[in-house]
């Protein structure tokens, strides 16, 4: 049962952020990558979230969820092309933003997730 959660719950992931690429693409090697943003700052939040909680939750929710809607390779990906512009305060900018709004989100989920599950 375990299984089959996991592989639902990674479709629903990948499902999500492709809705969310494709419903906020960056288009352009000179356009501000806000889905790739919104979608790793969110799992980070999801992740935070929990990390309290019974192993299984985090199985499923943390790494199959989360998993499939974060990518390194994403981010990898928008960075490249930034520098690939030549517009390093682009790629500054979005990396700065990712790690500080990720590490804050996931700070956020965490101190929730000690609330809710102790």
């Amino acid at each position: 049962m375990i299984g089959f959660l996991f592989v639902i719950a990674a479709a629903l992931g990948g499902v999500g952020r492709y809705v969310v690429e494709t419903r906020i693409p960056a288009t352009g090697t000179k356009a501000f990558p806000v889905a790739t943003l919104a979608v790793n700052v969110v799992g980070a939040f999801l992740l935070g979230l929990v990390m309290s909680a019974p192993h299984n939750v985090q199985l499923i929710a943390g790494t199959a969820f989360c998993g499939a809607l974060t990518t390194f390779s994403g981010v990898s990906l928008q960075l490249h092309r930034r520098i690939q512009a030549q517009d390093m305060g682009a790629a500054l900018k979005y990396l700065s933003l990712l790690v500080v709004l990720g590490l804050s989100a996931a700070g956020l989920g965490m101190q929730l997730s000690r609330q809710l599950f102790g």
